[in-house]
């Protein structure tokens, strides 16, 4: 009897020590949650896992963080290749140093003497037996650091995972569940079937699968929302996961942000308003009326503002008697004649324009 498809993915991930873990083009909170948790238990499992995402990475699980568990390529997962005459060596080790942190590889020569130049370096294939990709149509959908590398796919045992109404023939393995609220929900019931000895779920991986849950059941408040879920989610923040936190952290990273006070618009304010108009029909209405003020000093009293403080300051005019201007301004004839100033005699009127000339008399 054939096994289910849940079951050969089972299979398959216990007989895979080294897996690749990847997602579509697009992923959604759910769909990186349900990677990066994974990838993290299979490491605990002893698997050598890879999560492989070169997108950027939504705020909403920034405090997850997954740079410590997403690559941006596939890099890492190609051997290195040393290569040397098989009739020079005669046998090699390698030791790991753990003050320097090298790993030393160490070879035997057979009666020859082995250089530098004796030795070849290349890459070798992809080192992944196992791939499980999550919500991924097809190798159209793969993410941009899978494109053009088929050789890995056509290498290993893919496992393809599908939720909902979204079915995938990218896999030799096609595990659909369209009961589940997504795909943080069916890893996570992987969990019990991978285990062996001890349980690998920590608060880490449980935070990352319910995130996924929280995430895609818009806080359990959706269709998707179902008993299985419900118990699911129990199970994790029995584990550690901090189910309050993660809706916080999902709220925060869709509240738009505050646009600045500068670009805010001061409304006017009906008060004023109502003021600036009492005031300018105010001002029509005196304008219409023409009224004036009406001052109410003496007429005396306005001629002598009007007349200047010393009339005398002020020039003759045109045409006045220029001796009778210059008698008036002599000393009084009550000083001694031996003190007044000599007496002037003007031949003649001046003329407009014309030349004043003055003789004195001894």
């Amino acid at each position: 009897m054939q096994q289910n498809p849940k079951q050969q993915a089972i299979d398959a991930i216990k007989n895979g020590e080294t897996i690749l873990v990847t997602v579509n083009s697009n992923p959604s909170v759910d769909e990186l949650s349900a990677a990066l948790g994974f990838t993290v238990l299979l490491n605990k499992l002893e698997k050598r896992a890879t999560a492989i995402f070169s997108g950027d990475i939504p705020p909403a699980i920034n405090f997850l963080d997954p740079e410590k568990t997403f690559e941006n390529t596939v890099d890492s997962l190609r051997d290195f290749i040393i290569a040397l005459d098989k009739e020079k060596a005669d046998h090699l080790r390698f030791k790991a140093d753990e003050k320097t942190g090298m790993v030393k590889i160490f070879i035997t020569p057979y009666k020859a003497n082995i250089t530098e130049g004796d030795l070849e370096f290349s890459q070798g294939d992809y080192n992944v037996e196992t791939v499980v990709a999550i919500g991924v149509k097809d190798e159209a959908d793969l993410d941009k650091a899978l494109s053009g590398h088929g050789r890995i796919l056509h290498d290993a045992t893919v496992i393809s995972l599908s939720n909902g109404d979204k079915n995938s023939g990218l896999g030799t393995i096609n595990w659909h569940d369209d009961s589940a609220s997504g795909y943080s929900e069916m890893l996570m019931t992987l969990v019990e079937d991978l285990k062996e000895d001890k349980n690998p779920l920590d608060e880490q991986i449980a935070t990352a699968f319910l995130t996924g849950i929280v995430a895609i059941t818009d806080r359990f408040s959706n269709q998707r929302t179902n008993s299985n879920t419900m118990s699911i989610a129990a199970k994790l923040m029995a584990a550690g996961a901090n189910q309050q936190l993660i809706a916080d952290k999902l709220q925060h990273s869709q509240e738009p942000e505050a646009k600045p006070a500068d670009d805010k618009k001061a409304e006017p304010k009906p008060a004023k308003k109502e003021r600036s108009k009492k005031s300018q029909s105010a001002k029509d209405s005196a304008a219409a009326d023409r009224t004036m003020a009406i001052s109410h000093a003496k007429s005396s009293d306005s001629k002598k503002a009007k007349a200047g403080p010393d009339d005398d300051s002020k020039s003759p005019k045109e045409g006045s008697d220029v001796k009778s201007s210059v008698t008036n301004r002599l000393p009084d004839k009550g000083l001694e004649d031996s003190k007044l100033p000599p007496k002037l005699s003007i031949d003649s009127a001046p003329s407009m324009g014309g030349t004043l000339n003055a003789v004195s008399q001894k």
